[in-house]
């Protein structure tokens, strides 16, 4: 998993850092809330499938002064977003909030909608919600 970022902190000083994870961050409402936060001076890590919109939410964001990541992340894909929690301890060593926001959507009638569809809508609005709870709970526990 690719990990684009150009701010850096010392070990030390990210362990008191305001932290949060925001999956589908590179556009709309993840977008949004990114900026958000990093106006209120979290350390900010955005994670989508979408590199070049990633990339720009990433340089916006390091434009404000932010600490922020980019991750290139599927969310139907347990492996990436464990190596997403991974990379978000090893450089700030704690994770404040998660926002599993990634959503997607398709249009048109029904009856038109294959089930090929329906299974890509199920696993990234309903299955990744699932499996991002069951990923970082565990270690919002451990953080106590």
């Amino acid at each position: 998993m690719p990990l684009l970022s150009h701010n850096c902190m010392s070990s030390k000083h990210s362990m008191n850092k305001k932290t949060i994870f925001i999956t589908g961050g590179a556009s709309g409402l993840g977008k949004a809330i990114a900026l958000r936060y990093a106006r209120a001076g979290y350390s900010v890590c955005i994670a989508d499938i979408n590199d070049e919109r990633g990339e720009e939410t990433l340089r916006e964001l390091e434009s404000m002064g932010a600490d922020a990541i980019y991750l290139h992340c599927d969310v139907t894909r347990e492996a990436d977003l464990i190596a997403a929690k991974d990379t978000i301890l090893q450089r700030w060593g704690t994770i404040g909030i998660v926002v599993n926001n990634a959503g997607v959507a398709v249009s048109g009638a029904i009856e038109n909608q294959s089930l090929e569809d329906w299974e890509w809508i199920i696993g990234v609005n309903l299955m990744s919600v699932v499996m991002g709870c069951r990923i970082f709970t565990p270690q919002f526990k451990q953080q106590g």
